[in-house]
This record gives C-alpha cells, sequence and structure tokens, in this order.
C-alpha cells in the first residue's frame, strides 16, 4: 500500500462503537433521520422514479430495501435508488466533502443485507463520515472533481467496517472504489440536470460493488493515491494529510438544512426572511448582496452563469439560484418544495423581485470565511429608508444548530409525503432508536411501504 492508503486503513481499523463518543452517536442518530426524511420528500420526484424503475427486478447474494418497492434489489442499486430520493430536494445536510449523507443510503442498505444491527450502522456511518470528512479537509473539493470521490472512499471505509474486512480487503475495497470512478464537478455548474440528484448515488452504487469484489477476492491498484498517474499526481495535487489518530467526530462539524436549497443559499433565506418582517415588498427598490467568493461563485452568477441563475430554466438550476431564493423566500415568508414547480419558475412576481437583487462577492466577507460559513450582508432599500442585516452561519450549522425537536419537524413534515401519520411516528421512533436497533428490518419493512401522498 502507499502511505495514504495504509493511514486510511489504519483509520478504519481504530474506529469502533465502543469509541464513539454519546455526542457523535448523537449525530450519526440526527443525520439518519434527516436523511431518511429527505427521501421520503424526495421519494415521488421523476429522477428518484426513473432510479426505482431503474433498479427494480435485480438480485443476488446480497439484497436491501428500496423505498416503497415491494421486492429487494442488489444492495448496490438500493443504495443508488435511494440516495437519488434523498439528494433530490437538496435538504440534506452539508459538509466540507459535499453532502456527506450521501452516504447513509449506501451503509443503510449494506447493513440490512448483511443483517447488521442499528449499532454496526451507527458505526459504520461515524466511519464514512471520518474518512471523507478529513480527505475533504486535506485538500480542496472544488479543483474540477465532484464530491462523489469522497462518497466513493467514505462508503467503501464505512462498508468494510459493517462486513468486517480484513486490513489488506479494506485497502483493496478502498483502491476499487476511487480509481475507476472519479466524476466531473460540471454536475454543478450552469444549468443544472436531474443528474444532480444521482450523481453521488452512482458513487454508492460504484463504492458498494468495489467493496463487493474486495470482499470476494478482488485486488485493486496498492498506491491508487501516490502511484504514477495516481490521484495526488492526476486528481488531487494540493494535498495536506494529516493521517494522526483523534477521536472519531467528523460528523459533528456537519450542518443540517433548515432550507430546501443549496448549503451557500442557507444564510441569504435566513437574511432575507427575517428582512421580509421589517420591509414591505411592494415598497423594495432595491436587494443588494455582498457575500464570499464560494456562495458567489456557486449560486451567485460568479462562474459566468448569471443568466442562468436569474432565470433558472430547471429546478435544480432554482435551488442553487441565490436571487431565485431570495426572492421565492420574500415572496412566500419561507422557502419550500412548493417554490420550485414548473409554473413558479416563470411567476412574473418572482422574476420581478430577482430583477432587483444584485450579488457581488466583497473580499472581506471572502478573508473571514471557513470552509463551511457563508460571512453574507444584505442590504434592503426602499423609499423610507434601508434594511441591513448580516450572519456568517446559517441554522443547522454545529455553531448554530437546530434543536432535536426542529429536527424532527423537519422529518415529520418530509416524511408525511411518503407515509401516513401512525407510520411516519413508527419510522421517527425506530430512527431515533437506531443504537439499540438488533436488526433494520422494522426500518426496511417502513422503506417499501412508501408510496406518493
Amino acid at each position: 500500500m502507499d502511505t495514504v492508503l495504509k493511514s486510511l486503513v489504519g483509520l478504519v481499523s481504530g474506529i469502533d462503537r465502543a469509541s464513539l463518543s454519546e455526542s457523535t452517536v448523537d449525530s450519526v442518530v440526527r443525520h439518519t433521520l434527516d436523511t431518511v426524511g429527505c427521501g421520503a420528500g424526495g421519494f415521488a420526484s421523476g429522477p428518484a422514479r426513473v432510479a426505482r424503475e431503474t433498479v427494480r427486478g435485480s438480485g443476488g447474494a446480497l439484497v436491501a430495501s428500496v423505498y416503497g418497492e415491494a421486492e429487494r434489489v442488489l444492495v448496490d442499486l438500493a443504495g443508488f435508488a435511494n440516495a437519488t430520493a434523498d439528494r433530490y430536494l437538496d435538504f440534506n445536510d452539508f459538509g466540507v466533502s459535499g453532502h456527506p449523507s450521501d452516504m447513509i443510503p449506501a451503509l443503510l442498505a449494506m447493513t440490512e443485507a448483511a443483517d447488521g444491527t442499528g449499532a454496526d450502522l451507527v458505526t459504520a456511518i461515524a466511519v464514512a463520515y471520518e474518512v471523507a470528512t478529513r480527505l475533504a479537509e486535506a485538500v480542496p473539493p472544488d479543483l474540477g472533481w465532484d464530491q462523489g470521490i469522497y462518497c466513493s472512499l467514505g462508503i467503501a471505509a464505512g462498508q468494510a467496517k459493517l462486513l468486517g474486512l480484513s486490513a489488506e480487503k479494506t485497502a483493496h475495497a478502498l483502491s476499487l472504489a476511487v480509481v475507476p470512478a472519479i466524476p466531473l464537478r460540471v454536475t454543478r455548474f450552469g444549468e443544472l440536470s436531474e443528474w444532480k440528484a444521482a450523481a453521488t448515488g452512482h458513487a454508492a452504487l460504484t463504492a458498494t460493488f468495489a467493496v463487493r469484489l474486495a470482499a470476494a477476492g478482488m485486488t485493486g491498484p496498492p498506491a491508487p493515491f501516490e502511484g504514477k498517474d495516481g490521484l495526488l499526481e492526476r486528481v488531487w495535487p494540493e494535498f495536506g494529510w494529516d493521517p494522526a489518530p483523534a477521536e472519531c467526530a467528523a460528523i459533528r462539524r456537519a450542518s443540517l438544512k433548515r432550507h430546501p436549497a443549496c448549503y451557500w443559499g442557507q444564510v441569504p433565506v435566513d437574511l432575507v426572511t427575517e428582512a421580509r418582517e421589517r420591509v414591505d415588498l411592494a415598497q423594495v427598490a432595491a436587494i443588494e448582496v455582498a457575500t464570499c467568493a464560494n456562495a458567489w461563485r456557486a449560486i451567485g452568477g460568479g462562474r459566468g452563469d448569471a443568466a442562468e441563475k436569474w432565470r433558472p430554466a430547471t429546478r435544480e438550476t432554482a435551488d442553487h439560484s441565490m436571487p431565485y431564493l431570495m426572492a421565492a423566500a420574500f415572496v412566500d415568508g419561507r422557502l419550500t418544495d412548493a417554490a420550485f414547480t414548473p409554473e413558479r419558475l416563470r411567476d412574473p412576481e418572482l422574476l420581478s423581485v430577482m430583477d432587483r437583487i444584485s450579488v457581488v462577492e466583497r473580499e472581506d466577507l471572502t478573508a473571514r470565511a471557513t470552509r463551511d460559513s457563508c460571512p453574507t450582508e444584505l442590504v434592503v432599500r426602499s423609499p423610507s429608508g434601508s434594511v441591513t442585516l448580516s450572519a456568517d452561519v446559517p441554522k443547522g450549522h454545529p455553531e448554530h444548530p437546530m434543536t432535536d425537536g426542529e429536527v424532527h419537524a423537519k422529518f415529520a413534515a418530509l416524511a408525511a409525503a411518503a407515509l401516513p401519520g401512525a407510520q411516519v411516528r413508527e419510522l421517527a421512533g425506530l430512527l431515533w432508536d437506531l443504537p439499540r436497533l438488533e436488526s433494520l428490518a422494522s426500518l426496511a419493512r417502513l422503506f417499501r411501504a412508501f408510496s406518493p401522498r
């Protein structure tokens, strides 16, 4: 093994359930509950339907449940289909690796397929977050390569831990998870397509296949990181890896979302919702936004894609458009999935508000920003004066966390799109009790019961 691969294997082997703090376990439970709720909310979407139709009828030695499907399917494909639903609303969590909860469906599927316990799943999720987050902290994610790289390695690590693979087979699983599957970041810029919802689901599929190959004896390149034409030479030229052992706490550094939108839109939506209480929209002459480079480039038109951001043609583009998100929140008083229908994308009232919004990057805000903060200042101008608001992190960030009650309310509202009330309550109870479940059979039964409501 090369030294990076060897240190990753050591990291995986050094984590077990007993080593996890209760705060880490609590974070795993909250993020899993949140992720499943997002899956229920996205279950009826077009990309999720296509994913289910594509995986239907597959089988194998390891099978797991797909949302809304009576028959279980090959574990690789179950993770793909459920991750697509979880991701569709862009409502699941955020961390420096992208959306680390995109890994949870593959880990749920493998735990079910391998007859694991809730404690096994909790440990696997903690391992996956640790690997994906540490790698993302070691190398900037925005070098042209998409976040599926981190998901692939995190999923392979978590599943290897779950299956009890040897150090040698874990190394092969990590190598096989990433070498054949390097995704491009073009998925997330310009006019976005339905693939945005499925991209990390594809990483789940290929990573799970890699783990199954390694478990069966397939070997992978022994130096995927430091070898000739490996990741560090071709994909990650900037790499500051610190393999020193530390507390398994990466999941506690991830944020939950309060709004169904790109993470970089969370602070602007928070601010415009607050501003709405202070000023009459009909009197607003201009809404001026100054923000950091990350937000400006991702959703503020800073990549030469202002035309797409100020007139989004697809739902996927709209939830990555700062002016659209702010306009919808200003008009509606909050941001919900109802803001993203085809009719709302053409709503003259929303377009009128968007045309009053300007977005610029400001150097002092960029200098203050961290990898997961979004320093933003909002000025709303009207004939009677102006309102100025600012914030660095959104509600849901570890420095400004959502309460358990808020997480539960979000879950219940989303899950109601796929289950009746009694089953929503049953599913919530099981997920809150995840570390103590002897089997995932009851969870899987409720997953299969999903139906558009």
